[in-house]
């Protein structure tokens, strides 16, 4: 077993989480697989088309964090 750890990305989604205006999500995953698997854990698969079809993406890649995860995320609101 390897003694290296896996490289985090931070994964800033807009464009997401909509109701009347969009809101935005922040997710620290090592792919864009586990990051939408973990937004649709997070906030529900309602939620899963606007993540396929409709988030832009800003990536970060190598962070500094050793846990994937969501590190924040905000509803849009009307």
């Amino acid at each position: 077993m390897s003694n290296q750890q896996s490289q985090m990305n931070l994964y800033i989604l807009n464009n997401v989480l909509s109701d009347y205006t969009s809101g935005m999500a922040v997710i620290a995953a090592e792919s864009k697989d586990q990051c939408r698997e973990l937004f649709i854990k997070e906030v529900g698969e309602y939620y899963a088309d606007e993540f396929d079809n409709c988030a832009r993406f800003t990536v970060i890649e190598s962070v500094g964090l050793d846990e994937a995860g969501i590190v924040e995320y905000v509803y849009g609101g009307g």
